[in-house]
């Protein structure tokens, strides 16, 4: 049973997001908005009274796009809570370990924000005093990732900063650290000397100072900024100045060192040169004849080694249980497939307005075992055995059973049914409607199998190619502002990875290996399970559908696009083994 202070919460927790010495935070969403929050769990009994209301003042003093809102307070039998902005693109420390590095206008764009959050809270008398990538959040707005600043844990006030710190451990990371601050002195000096330090280690790939927390204090003192290969160019004297070793050598302000960064008047796309920079690598050429011919194109395709290979062109489902051309069949539904699913037994193909089953050893005998009035959008959960449907015209949501479908579950209205484009099943009793709004990007509505509404939320980001994968409460999709980012989205606790590929993907697969991309113009791009490139294929142009046979065979149906409507011998199908490449994995 759940404590009676959490059963009391406004808020349901979605999952753990960050842990620490004084507390937990959370991901969660509010019970009757549907708004995503942060909860920031403070322990009673480790973290001082006076140091969570100076937190709070802090938050409560400040309101700027750049730093993170405090939006409510609650309490708990064994703590405080606080109710923060939520950002769903983690920490900047995650986003520069990623193995694809954001380009260099974003990477700026980072500390642009930083600065102008930071000019932001010393103009209301708050010097931070832990500015760190683990302490800037990043959140998708305006069509790019914007950075906040958070955790005000240890702030301190600028009519103090002559008084010696608090005799704690609240010292900050020393790794960022200015001189004066082991001494614990601060003035906003010492946070612009932190904005130094990323700057740098984002230009370097490494911080200026490394070592124990005694090596770093000597260093931050004594030794002179290292001056690598890679600080050169219109940076490199905002950097140093910005670590000056006396707080009166650095820029005044904030806003003065964001001036002298914004009067630069062009700086080269090869400005950050981190080693986990993405490289790109001329494509190998595929250059074999098809498997076959066809005369119609085919928009889903599936095949395992238990299934063989089951193809729907239009309305027509082929089957060819070998895997092999020799022996098939071939039924005709009522009107054009929009998914093929299959479990242990059985196969399942949804329709416009309808749902077939059929055994994996019959599948010549598709029946239909549910038929909707109108055009619906339909899933299946094989492993849990349980179907969805949306049916815009009637603004109905229907869940029932597989092994007995015309028993529902649940049947809920849905007053804005028009707008679900995609019905994400999330586990064994949720599921998520995906819509779009113009100013906040896709919309996830969360329902239970049993018709409860748990409310809905935005991404701030608009994906389109949703794709599920082997991985619980994890979807792949594409950004459709930037074209050329894949998207990792985790839903538990919710978080949004972007990857800049050279490509602009329609076809996402997860392999056992990684991830799989293509685009219509047959350009193939792999990544392993860290999104570090494992190497690229140009493969056959014009792929209308695409399937894993093994770890290392893909199949892939095409048709061209400069002629639709064409019913010759227009179409191919393709076997690539991906062992014939020279690509960095090993299957």
């Amino acid at each position: 049973m759940l404590p009676d202070s959490i059963r009391r919460s406004n808020y349901r927790r979605l999952g753990l997001i960050g842990n620490g010495q004084f507390g937990r935070v959370y991901c969660a969403i509010h019970r009757h908005t549907g708004q995503l929050v942060a909860l920031k769990h403070l322990y009673r009994y480790s973290l001082p009274t006076r140091a969570f209301l100076r937190e709070l003042r802090c938050l409560m003093s400040v309101e700027h796009p750049n730093i993170v809102t405090c939006q409510a307070l609650e309490h708990s039998d064994d703590g405080r809570l606080l109710v923060l902005e939520y950002c769903a693109g983690g920490t900047l420390r995650s986003h520069m370990t990623q193995a694809i590095l954001p380009s260099s206008d974003q990477l700026l764009c980072y500390i642009r924000d930083i600065l102008q959050g930071l000019a932001h809270a010393h103009q209301q008398g708050i010097i931070h005093c832990d500015v760190k990538p683990e302490n800037i959040l990043l959140h998708y707005a305006q069509d790019r990732w914007q950075a906040k600043i958070s955790d005000f844990g240890i702030a301190k006030l600028v009519q103090d900063r002559q008084q010696a710190g608090e005799a704690s451990g609240y010292t900050g990371s020393p790794a960022y650290m200015a001189p004066e601050r082991f001494d614990r002195y601060f003035s906003p000096a010492a946070d612009i000397y932190a904005v130094g330090v990323i700057l740098f280690e984002l230009l370097v790939g490494h911080r200026p100072f490394s070592g124990t927390a005694q090596d770093l204090k000597q260093a931050h003192l004594e030794t002179p900024v290292p001056r690598p290969e890679q600080l050169s160019g219109p940076l490199k004297p905002i950097i140093l100045k910005a670590l000056a070793k006396q707080p009166e050598h650095r820029y005044a302000s904030a806003a003065d060192m964001l001036a002298e960064i914004d009067s630069i008047p062009t700086l080269a796309s090869q400005v950050f040169t981190s080693p986990c920079a993405y490289s790109h690598q001329a494509p190998q050429i595929y250059q074999r004849p098809p498997l076959r011919k066809l005369r119609r194109p085919i928009n889903q395709l599936i095949s395992t080694s238990s299934l063989g290979l089951v193809w729907a062109q239009g309305k027509q489902l082929h089957d060819y249980p070998e895997g092999s051309f020799s022996h098939s069949s071939h039924q005709t539904l009522d009107s054009p497939v929009q998914g093929l699913y299959i479990s242990d037994k059985n196969i399942f193909v949804s329709t416009l307005q309808s749902l077939w089953q059929g055994s994996l050893h019959r599948r010549d005998l598709l029946t239909p075992i549910a038929h909707w009035k109108s055009p619906t959008l339909t899933v299946v959960d094989t492993r849990y055995g349980w179907v969805a449907a949306a049916t815009p015209r009637y603004k109905r949501l229907t869940m029932g059973l597989l092994r007995q479908p015309r028993h529902m579950l649940a049947s809920c209205y849905l007053p804005q049914a028009k707008d679900v484009e995609q019905i994400l099943l999330v586990d064994a009793g949720h599921l998520a409607l995906v819509s779009r709004s113009a100013g906040s990007g896709t919309q996830l509505h969360l329902w239970t199998r049993r018709g409860h509404d748990l409310g809905k939320f935005t991404l701030g980001i608009t994906l389109r190619h949703i794709t599920p994968t082997s991985r619980p409460y994890q979807w792949l999709g594409v950004d459709e502002r930037n074209t050329n980012t894949m998207v990792i989205l985790q839903l538990k606790p919710l978080r949004i990875t972007c990857l800049e590929v050279e490509i602009s993907p329609r076809w996402l697969l997860e392999m056992s290996w990684g991830y799989l991309l293509a685009d219509r113009q047959g350009k193939l791009l792999l990544l392993d399970r860290d999104g570090y490139p494992a190497g690229s294929i140009h493969g056959p142009a014009d792929i209308t559908a695409m399937t894993p046979l093994t770890d290392h065979q893909l199949l892939l149906a095409t048709w061209p696009e400069s002629h639709p409507s064409d019913r010759q011998s227009q179409g191919q199908l393709h076997q690539l083994n991906l062992k014939q490449f020279d690509l960095d994995i090993l299957f």
